[in-house]
């Protein structure tokens, strides 16, 4: 349990609010920022606000990549709209803050729990869980928009067994503005050999990453694996 010291330092850390949303406490970090929990007065909705540390980063690089992938999100407000895809309802920029807001699932997990040998799906969900994915990819394809990054950490899985794919930063828009991310590739472990070799990506590249993911959670192993960066995209 924690100290009173310790929980008043927590608090501290968390804002108060952030745009017009209340914050009620935060619950995840990822690479690019913080992930809270808000509620939604106006619609009546829990929320999870994802923000960007794009002010507080010293690497510069990293700073415009985080920059860039907030505005590949941004551009996605409404315009993604099907069950097996987290809705991403607003974005803004507050005092140097860049935040995107979500549907909040309660109590959902990332595919990435059920991916060792010891904790696998029935197989009968695996093949209903990525029959939703490649629906959803569909759906996202048929609007310009290539994922470039699906992996067992990219799906949700909730409480019920549905799926939201998530996490566009890195997405390919047909028809965009929004300045194409260059250098990141996506996760070499799920990336499609086009993608490897920096050539055009096509729908099929996220068919390929649906694929390595569909191994793994059958498996427990992803299907290519090295024991350095160069002998694994080799």
């Amino acid at each position: 349990m924690a100290s009173p010291a310790a929980e008043i330092k927590r608090q501290s850390l968390v804002p108060a609010k952030i745009g017009k949303y209340v914050i009620i406490n935060k619950i995840g970090k990822g690479s690019t920022g913080d992930v809270y929990l808000s509620h939604d007065p106006y619609y009546r909705r829990d929320v999870a606000i994802k923000v960007y540390n794009i002010e507080e980063d010293s690497d510069a690089d990293r700073a415009k990549v985080s920059r860039k992938m907030f505005f590949n999100e941004a551009h996605m407000v409404g315009m993604l709209q099907h069950p097996n895809i987290m809705p991403i309802y607003d974005a803004g920029e507050e005092d140097g803050k860049y935040y995107v807001v979500t549907e909040h699932i309660q109590g959902a997990r990332t595919l990435a729990a059920y991916c060792r040998p010891d904790n696998l799906l029935r197989i009968d969900d695996v093949v209903e869980i990525i029959y939703k994915c490649a629906k959803a990819l569909h759906y996202a394809h048929g609007r310009g928009v290539i994922h470039r990054d699906i992996k067992p950490s990219n799906v949700m899985l909730t409480i019920d067994n549905d799926v939201r794919i998530i996490d566009f930063g890195i997405a390919i828009v047909t028809g965009s503005e929004v300045s194409r991310i260059e250098g990141i590739a996506g996760s070499p472990s799920y990336m499609s050999p086009e993608q490897v070799q920096s050539e055009e990506l096509t729908n099929r590249s996220d068919l390929y990453s649906l694929g390595a993911v569909m191994y793994e959670l059958l498996t427990g192993f992803r299907p290519f694996r090295a024991d350095n960066l160069s002998k694994l995209l080799h």
